[in-house]
């Protein structure tokens, strides 16, 4: 007869909460006990997207042989204090935090529960289509080995590729994540906005460069950051560097210090000596800037 999986708890049903949590219900790894938000609303919307579970709010939390803290990170030490006196001797409580250490946890921990931390490396922004493609997805994990063996397995099973990650390191790894991911969105924002600045719309521009952004990531994968730069900094074209950085800190500050600090890094790309050097990109005053 197979074994009944164990009991799960969700705290903080936001996307990411939500998405594992169906992983986990879909591939009977757990069974959905509770959805614990500090409202109501959000914690009914998981159990529609989860298809189990009861909603409700920390007054009402029972422990759960597992629970999965998935709250906004400054949150996550707060829940851990007022989930202490409420969990048992045993229980296994998680986060999926890439930036904070299972140690986060700490005062579970004193109170008997084995913590850990396991980070998917991949956007919930859409937690349906992130559930469809999870399959494959790098997992950094870290904490306590009884809670470890216990979910190492689980995330195996809704095709987790695990990897082990030092707790000391995580803001430097999450960091790298948050500039893959998070920031790579910021950064077509700013492609457009250039682009809108120069009268081409966002709706003729996206398409436009859409076959760029997909041959650049292409050329990375073959071949690597260094090989891949190509444009005015890898030809070192100071003066067209120059002017379009002066150029587009005239359409937008903001837009400015993104292509200055973006041409900073892509010169570390690139062989010393040419006419572009670091000190053509720090930061004077815009009637300063030099273009020739």
């Amino acid at each position: 007869m197979q074994a009944m999986p164990p009991d799960f708890n969700l705290v903080g049903c936001g996307r990411l909460g939500r998405g594992i949590a169906a992983l986990l219900h879909q591939h009977a790894q757990v069974g959905v006990a509770q959805l614990i938000d500090c409202e109501f609303d959000p914690a009914r919307t998981a159990q529609e997207f989860i298809g189990a579970g009861a909603p409700g709010t920390l007054d009402s939390f029972r422990p759960a042989a597992i629970t999965l803290i998935a709250t906004p990170d400054d949150a996550i030490t707060d829940v851990a204090a007022q989930l202490a006196a409420r969990v048992r001797h045993g229980d296994i409580v998680f986060h999926c935090s890439g930036a904070l250490p299972s140690s986060a946890l700490a005062v579970l921990s004193s109170a008997g529960c084995a913590v850990a931390s396991i980070h998917p490396l991949r956007s919930f922004a859409s937690p349906a289509q992130a559930v469809v493609d999870f399959a494959g997805t790098a997992c950094g994990c870290e904490g306590d080995d009884a809670a470890l063996a216990l979910l190492g397995p689980m995330f195996d099973a809704i095709g987790a590729q695990r990897f082990a990650i030092d707790p000391a390191g995580k803001l430097l790894y999450h960091a790298g994540a948050v500039l893959a991911c998070n920031h790579l969105v910021a950064l077509m924002e700013a492609a457009l906005r250039s682009m809108e600045a120069a009268g081409v719309s966002r709706e003729a521009a996206w398409p436009a460069l859409r076959p760029l952004i997909d041959g650049t990531l292409a050329n990375l994968d073959r071949i690597g950051p260094r090989a891949a730069l190509s444009g005015p900094v890898a030809r070192d074209d100071r003066t067209t560097v120059l002017a379009e950085w002066a150029a587009t800190a005239a359409a937008d500050t903001e837009l400015g210090e993104v292509y200055r600090a973006l041409s900073r890094m892509a010169m570390t790309l690139t062989a010393p000596g040419g006419r572009l050097s670091p000190r053509d990109l720090e930061a004077p005053a815009a009637g300063d800037r030099q273009t020739d």
